[in-house]
């Protein structure tokens, strides 16, 4: 994959689309000459069930099997444990003193939301792999290979589905929404990549992420790493204590902060998702099914995750 599709100069999931319509459009100009609705049904139901056992068997040879695997807090022996009340403020407030810091670092005591690309790293593809590959070795797991991170157009496409990226086993590939703020961007990068690593787990592949950005020399990369933990700290404190939240807290977060929330906000509500509901019902659906039990919750495991890994390293 790395020396095919990985080397094409545009995303891969526009060829594996291509492909896709090609070959029904073949089948629908091919199709024999069949007399009775029955006759036709039977067919075209063939060929739909036998392009499904496809797509099905290949999902799993290729990647699907991950699910599978020997869980991250295994092989890292680590303890997740429910998170209660006075240890998620306190990861709060110090999140919050970290991202200030290195806010400060960049922009000095500007207050204007970070919307464009001014600090991004060059060649930022390359890099973010770098830092999983660096992290994945060091803590005794394979990072062979050069998975790929691509963004998809037009702008809102992946977000009319509810999501901000996907790894597309097929193709090798992880796909990014290009209306994502910049802010969100790299964060996402990390995710999907992680997932081109071998790793299905949602919520172990946003503490890939986290933990292999969080501490990168580039204040930039960390502070989007640490940010995007932050706003699921932040949501579980209040949604644990919303009055403590909104007059204890919420006046105290840096002005800076603030901003760039407020910035990530205004642009992704300008995207619609389509049926919002039933995407979530089938993603945690498709979750469950594939083992992982808490479903969509998953992907807030990342703080149980960050917090046992803090706790070993203590």
């Amino acid at each position: 994959m790395d020396a095919t599709f990985g080397q094409l100069p545009f995303a891969s999931f526009y060829l594996f689309w291509a492909l896709v319509v090609l070959y029904w459009g073949h089948l629908l100009l091919k199709r024999p000459i069949l007399s009775g609705f029955t006759a036709k049904m039977k067919y075209w139901a063939g060929r739909l069930l036998g392009f499904s056992g496809l797509i099905l068997t290949l999902f799993f040879w290729l990647w699907g099997f991950h699910y599978a695997r020997t869980p991250l807090i295994q092989t890292l022996e680590i303890r997740p444990q429910a998170l209660d009340s006075a240890t998620l403020w306190q990861a709060l407030y110090q999140e919050t003193t970290v991202l200030d810091s290195l806010r400060t670092q960049m922009v000095g005591r500007d207050t204007n939301a970070l919307n464009n690309r001014r600090f991004w790293p060059k060649n930022a593809e390359d890099t973010i792999r770098t830092a999983l590959q660096t992290w994945l070795t060091e803590t005794g797991f394979p990072a062979n290979g050069r998975v790929r991170a691509r963004f998809i157009y037009p702008k809102g496409t992946l977000f009319a589905f509810g999501a901000s990226g996907i790894y597309w086993p097929f193709i090798g590939e992880g796909n990014l929404e290009a209306g994502m703020h910049p802010l969100r961007q790299l964060p996402a990068m990390a995710h999907e990549m992680s997932h081109g690593f071998g790793f299905s787990d949602e919520g172990g592949c946003n503490f890939i992420a986290y933990v292999a950005c969080a501490e990168h020399p580039n204040a930039y990369i960390a502070y989007c790493a640490r940010l995007d933990y932050w706003t699921t700290l932040a949501g579980a404190c209040r949604a644990m204590n919303p009055p403590a939240y909104d007059t204890q807290f919420k006046p105290q977060i840096p002005r800076g902060i603030v901003a760039d929330q407020h910035a990530i906000f205004r642009q992704h509500s300008q995207y619609t998702e389509i049926a919002p509901a039933i995407r979530y019902q089938v993603y945690d659906s498709y979750l469950k099914a594939q083992g992982i039990s808490s479903g969509m919750l998953n992907y807030d495991e990342v703080l149980m995750l960050v917090d046992a890994w803090k706790r070993r390293k203590r």
